[in-house]
């Protein structure tokens, strides 16, 4: 399943979207083949009684999919805004210190913001519950910034928002890590996929009883079964999946304090 989700835009609509309609081909031959003309009118009474609740199931089965994973998405798009907007304040608070420090706590910081955006996101892609590449970096940044705490020269109101800045970016990147581990709930998806095929059937079955001006209905269930399946499967892998979290706001920042725009000499 995270194979299948981590492929591009394209290639998972044309394998919903064309496997529905393989499908719907199969099914159609299927039904001329098992079911005379005159067997048909009963099947596709049957059908009929079972659309109604077979829409249903499947319309309820996907839109709950979408919704899970499109929250999920969103909030791992929202844990990055938190970690960048903490890691600014970060940037901000250690201007207060002397020039050396400043630059020593920046300097460790943009390491930090490089290798999560370099290093770190294609982990996440790959095997996000494997140790990160980016947790050496995240390290020394811990490390520097504590450092900080029992210097006499550095006020009490600077530790403190810089220790503050780096617990909520701790914080923000390890929920975005366990954001990155969640897949997919599989019996669910399958689930959708059977209420989908055989709301395929039966909408044919109904054409096929009714005559030729019903084969467009058939064709527009058939291509929003294929449809549904492929947003859910392309919003489901929010690090490896067609709609990722983009790194834009960490090399933003990272560009920021490379270019000096955090410290207040340059700034002046």
């Amino acid at each position: 399943m995270t194979w299948l989700s981590s492929q591009s835009g394209a290639v998972i609509l044309l394998l919903c979207v064309g496997g529905a309609i393989l499908f719907a081909l199969i099914v159609v031959l299927a039904i001329h083949r098992l079911f005379p003309q005159e067997r048909r009118e009963q099947a596709g009474l049957t059908a009929a009684a079972y659309m109604t609740v077979l829409g249903s199931l499947f319309a309820i089965l996907t839109a709950f999919l979408i919704n899970t994973e499109y929250s999920t998405y969103r909030q791992a798009n929202n844990e990055v805004g938190t970690e960048v907007s903490a890691a600014s304040d970060l940037a901000y608070a250690s201007a207060s210190l002397p020039p050396v420090d400043t630059s020593l706590v920046q300097g460790a910081l943009l390491a930090y913001l490089q290798s999560a955006r370099t290093r770190e996101w294609p982990h996440l892609a790959r095997d996000p519950a494997g140790p990160s590449p980016a947790s050496v970096d995240a390290s020394a940044l811990s490390q520097t910034v504590f450092s900080y705490a029992p210097r006499t020269y550095a006020t009490g109101a600077t530790i403190d928002a810089m220790q503050g800045a780096l617990t909520t970016m701790t914080d923000a990147r390890r929920q975005r890590i366990v954001l990155a581990t969640q897949t997919l709930p599989l019996p669910l998806f399958i689930l959708s996929v059977v209420t989908g095929a055989a709301l395929i059937l039966g909408a044919l079955l109904v054409a096929l009883r009714s005559g030729p001006r019903y084969a467009l209905v058939a064709a527009g269930i058939v291509l929003i079964v294929g449809f549904d399946l492929a947003a859910i499967l392309a919003i489901s892998a929010p690090f490896s999946g067609p709609f990722t979290v983009s790194t834009a706001p960490i090399a933003q920042l990272a560009d920021e304090i490379q270019h000096g725009l955090y410290l207040p000499w340059v700034r002046t």
